[in-house]
């Protein structure tokens, strides 16, 4: 075996050497997810996060990560597989099951039933009784029946752990109110945000006159640094009420929105301010996540 230099990250040296443990035997993007996820769930080497996606878990991240390891040339895809071209040395504890395709995810979705939440597949590999017991078995997340303003930072978090709070929040709508709603982090850019939200029934939607200018936020080195340029925001809030009072219509029509910023700490964000004019004008329910 010929040994290369190796990918950058460590889930990239993963799923280059479990693609491996594969004994060259080719596999479709569909299916090297699904194992990579169970073999996670078994042995708990959790390199990838997954959501509850139309066909099961999914990651973005990992779906990037095997484009990135064919455009180096670590992977390559032939007539749709994958296979191993550079090998790499990665030790890793691996529980790689027989099943392919839809009995791969029959597998998946009796075992770990949360999966199903979003599935279009259920009547296609199920009975309708088996496709009922199923989700009789998953957890149950709420339907909000009164208004509920959330926050949310995804400082720390993957895109996939963020969208699982949604989720399991019972979240309709993410109101981003960030000034440049970009980000260096994987998934966090607005057209990702909104193409992968909608993807699963959530909505998305962009307030860019609720957030800090960036010039604002470069020199903060210190707690007062803070309260400094929260003092400001707050003492100028007012003159933003007509955008506090399109959240509050969105609040209204969603019943159970988020509002999203960077900071994982709402102390350390603006949109705890967003937060607490809303309580103060509307007594409005709101929960930080």
């Amino acid at each position: 075996m010929n040994v290369y230099e190796q990918p950058i990250y460590n889930r990239q040296r993963y799923l280059l050497a479990f693609t491996e443990a594969l004994h060259d035997k080719g596999i479709s993007r569909t299916n090297l997810q699904k194992l990579i996820f169970l073999s996670g769930q078994y042995t708990k080497e959790l390199y990838y996060d997954f959501i509850p996606y139309k066909s099961g878990p999914y990651s973005f991240q990992m779906n990037k990560d095997i484009d990135v390891l064919c455009l180096n040339g670590y992977l390559q895809v032939i007539n749709s597989k994958i296979y191993v071209k550079k090998h790499i040395l990665f030790s890793f504890d691996s529980k790689i099951v027989p099943e392919r395709g839809y009995d791969l995810l029959r597998r998946i979705y009796r075992e770990f039933p949360y999966y199903t939440v979003n599935s279009t597949m259920l009547s296609r590999l199920f009975t309708r009784k088996e496709a009922y017991d199923i989700m009789s078995g998953r957890k149950r997340f709420p339907i909000q029946c009164r208004d509920v303003l959330f926050t949310i930072g995804y400082e720390g978090r993957t895109l996939e752990s963020f969208i699982n709070v949604l989720i399991q929040n019972g979240i309709k709508l993410l109101c981003d109110v960030r000034k440049n709603p970009v980000s260096r982090k994987f998934g966090f850019s607005v057209k990702m945000l909104e193409h992968t939200l909608s993807s699963i029934g959530i909505k998305y939607i962009s307030i860019p006159e609720l957030g800090i200018d960036s010039i604002k936020r470069m020199n903060l080195e210190s707690a007062k640094d803070y309260d400094i340029l929260f003092a400001e925001y707050r003492n100028n809030i007012n003159s933003r009420i007509k955008y506090i009072e399109k959240v509050r219509r969105l609040l209204v029509k969603y019943h159970s929105i988020a509002l999203m910023c960077y900071e994982k700490d709402p102390n350390m964000c603006h949109r705890n301010i967003i937060r607490e004019r809303m309580t103060e004008l509307y007594g409005t329910e709101s929960i930080n996540l």
